[in-house]
């Protein structure tokens, strides 16, 4: 299992859409994040628990192993889906939330979505998700 550092999982709650779009962070890179500071605030406590709830785990804000292999289960997935899908290429073993994550995504989205080309951000919503999901089963 893959022990995410909290910059590693800040990612892949915005990412999957769990943490709003900080604008501010536009520029510097988002949704991919260099935060490494503490999962402590209130809306990431909330983004965590969010997570932790749509998954069936224990639902109390704090990251620990289960809710780290679930998000690990979760973005294999999406790699895995993204690679059938748009022919993204990334890794099996590497299970991050990153740019060639992001830059799959937004192929994915751009091909297959109804958002503006001006409204794609990277960010797998989970009506992403779900869309992505449907057209893998049908690819597989």
């Amino acid at each position: 299992m893959i022990t995410y550092t909290n910059a590693q999982f800040r990612s892949i709650l915005f990412g999957l859409g769990y943490l709003a779009q900080d604008f501010a962070a536009m520029g510097n890179g988002f949704p991919v994040s260099k935060d490494n500071s503490q999962l402590t605030t209130i809306k990431t406590v909330q983004a965590i628990k969010n997570f932790q709830a749509d998954y069936g785990l224990q639902v109390d804000g704090v990251v620990g192993p289960k809710t780290m292999a679930k998000a690990e289960e979760v973005i294999k997935i999406l790699q895995y889906e993204l690679n059938v899908v748009v022919k993204a290429d990334l890794p099996k073993d590497h299970p991050f939330y990153g740019p060639r994550t992001v830059a799959a995504v937004k192929k994915f989205a751009a091909q297959y979505s109804s958002e503006d080309e001006g409204m794609i951000t990277g960010v797998a919503t989970l009506e992403i998700r779900k869309n992505l999901d449907r057209v893998a089963k049908q690819l597989i």
